[in-house]
């Protein structure tokens, strides 16, 4: 396959007012980026019906997908053809809705030349086909956007395609990163035990004989799947020598393109590294009456040494050993925090501070077969669809973890820290933004929307959330808000060294665990985090760096007249866009 180039496009202002003779080109060139668009998405949902189905476009429910070669070199030649189709349009004669709508196409179409040139998860990540597996089926039974026959029938045509999907994967998988195929292992019992017992009672309303249809097809594709279980720790495990850092170059490439931020990566890195400082030193500050109540004994202008950073790691660490026998047990975790949600919808319905969707949002524990990539997993409506339920998921505490273990990782979620990670994780979390942007008129935008905007503006907003009284300005909630700021912080200096660098995991564990005051499970479990979803440790930063920027350009702007509230509002009004073309909305 021939490697494509980066393209790039030069930014155009658009004219507000045109004449006559002019508008006219501009809606027939509108008219052709609308062509090109409808081509690239249904080719898009032709390659990934998985990820149709989950985006409300049901065109392909009955489809799997097709990672073979040939199915791979003939999507590359698609996307270069509209690559090329949209060079020609003459974005200076769109309108501004397609204006923005080109420039999202253009990185997510060249996020996937990096998906299909060079990461090649077909072929060295198993998690990909894990995906499939599940999803697949499990989006088809669980949404609610037809007759239930309707979707057991397209569940079924996927069920008789799985079997060669499998074979795809025998033939394909090479040699995966170990810690790939060491999760997708430990995902697959579960997945199995979807397919043997939830997938049938999903399909409990269908008539018999597509129930019947359904069940046949299940009973033979379930032997299959233990069957691949085996080839996956006798074949592919001890072959899983592959390299799972990114390198600069690609790393770099998919950050921009995910970011969509004006702010190079190097004044991010110098801004991170002063950040680090500067929040220590606060969380240093803040605990010092905590010290002083906690140990009076303890004198802390004697404690002995030069260096600040030893003062400060002694005093910080002490109050928190003192924090983490108030912490919940293992199974009161959910239940906490979604208390701890409707604590802050409460405060909110008080202050005003951020806009409430009207649209609900569930807390559940996430079932095994999602378990392993990520902490958190929120899912909503798709973007086609016109309803549907917010649910977000909450890891469970593995449960081979040893009693030991399991005691250390709770120790980090102390009842403090519970709240205001709650309020970056849960609600409002990525939640409030998710949804509103769900309402924009753009289909591209609710298709893609900003994943820095999402992730970044409640880590923005939960420190306004203490400001504005939530808590009665408990000093032990405000440390726990500058440990978790101070984890974001570390979180994109992390990204970074480990698939732009060189980083150690030993490395990594002693700066969350003596520069960060994680505990050694938490740490462990972030190592898995950024190495598993390269870019997401780094999108938090850098769109909280944004909209942090943005709030300094609002104010000078406005000066006396600047609310936040509005400021808030206004952000949140013109859904997750990057932010170069959120600024001019804003600040206009």
């Amino acid at each position: 396959m021939k490697k494509t180039r980066l393209f790039t496009l030069a930014c155009t202002l658009f004219i507000l007012f045109l004449p006559l003779g002019q508008a006219i080109a501009q809606s027939s060139e509108d008219a052709k980026f609308q062509k090109v668009l409808e081509t690239y998405l249904d080719e898009y949902w032709k390659f990934y019906p998985t990820q149709a189905t989950i985006a409300g476009y049901y065109k392909h429910n009955d489809r799997l997908e097709d990672p073979s070669e040939a199915a791979v070199d003939k999507r590359d030649e698609i996307l270069k053809k509209i690559n090329s189709d949209i060079i020609k349009i003459d974005r200076a004669k769109l309108s501004p809705e397609n204006q923005q709508a080109l420039n999202i196409l253009f990185d997510y179409i060249d996020l996937e030349f990096v998906n299909l040139e060079n990461l090649l998860p077909w072929d060295y990540n198993p998690l990909f086909y894990n995906n499939i597996i599940i999803n697949s089926i499990h989006s088809l039974l669980t949404k609610d956007f037809a007759p239930v026959d309707a979707r057991v029938r397209s569940a079924t045509a996927r069920l008789k395609a799985m079997p060669t999907l499998l074979k795809r994967a025998r033939e394909n998988l090479k040699t995966p990163a170990q810690i790939y195929t060491e999760t997708a292992l430990k995902q697959m019992p579960h997945i199995i035990n979807f397919y043997k017992n939830e997938a049938p009672a999903l399909a409990e309303g269908a008539s018999a004989p597509v129930k019947d249809a359904f069940m046949a097809e299940l009973n033979r594709v379930i032997p299959l799947l233990e069957d691949y279980q085996r080839f996956l720790r006798a074949e592919i495990l001890p072959k899983s020598t592959g390299n799972f850092r990114l390198g600069p170059e690609v790393h770099r490439r998919m950050i921009q393109r995910l970011s969509g931020s004006a702010i190079s990566q190097e004044e991010l890195a110098a801004r991170a590294q002063t950040d680090v400082k500067n929040i220590r030193r606060d969380m240093f500050l803040v605990c010092i009456p905590l010290h002083k109540m906690m140990y009076p004994e303890i004198d802390i202008e004697q404690i002995p040494g030069d260096n600040p950073d030893v003062i400060w790691n002694k005093v910080i660490k002490n109050v928190f050993d003192k924090l983490k026998d108030f912490r919940p047990s293992r199974e009161e975790l959910i239940s906490k925090i979604s208390a701890s949600a409707e604590s802050i919808k409460k405060f909110n319905q008080g202050t005003n501070l951020f806009p409430v969707p009207e649209e609900t949002l569930e807390i559940k524990s996430m079932p095994g077969y999602f378990a392993g990539l990520s902490a958190f997993r929120l899912t909503g409506p798709g973007a086609y669809d016109t309803r549907g339920q917010y649910i977000l998921e909450i890891a469970p505490v593995p449960e081979d973890w040893s009693e030991q273990k399991i005691n250390n990782y709770l120790e980090e979620y102390n009842n403090y820290y519970l709240e205001v990670m709650t309020a970056q994780n849960i609600f409002p979390g990525s939640f409030v933004p998710l949804a509103l942007t769900r309402k924009a008129s753009s289909l591209v935008t609710k298709i893609y929307p900003n994943p820095a905007l999402l992730m970044g503006w409640p880590i923005y907003v939960q420190e306004k959330i203490l400001y504005s009284g939530y808590g009665n300005y408990d000093l032990r909630l405000r440390l726990n808000q500058l440990k978790l700021m101070l984890k974001t912080v570390m979180d994109f200096q992390m990204d970074l060294n480990i698939h732009q660098g060189g980083i150690t995991k030993e490395q990594f564990m002693r700066y969350l665990t003596v520069t960060g005051f994680q505990t050694e499970a938490e740490a462990e479990r972030k190592w898995e985090y950024l190495v598993l979803n390269p870019g997401s440790g780094a999108l938090p930063y850098i769109g909280l760096q944004e909209i942090l920027d943005l709030e300094k350009d609002a104010q000078r702007t406005k000066g006396d007249a600047f609310n936040r509230v509005e400021f808030i509002n206004k952000l949140l009004s013109n859904g997750a866009l990057p932010p170069i073309q959120l600024r001019s909305r804003i600040l206009n």
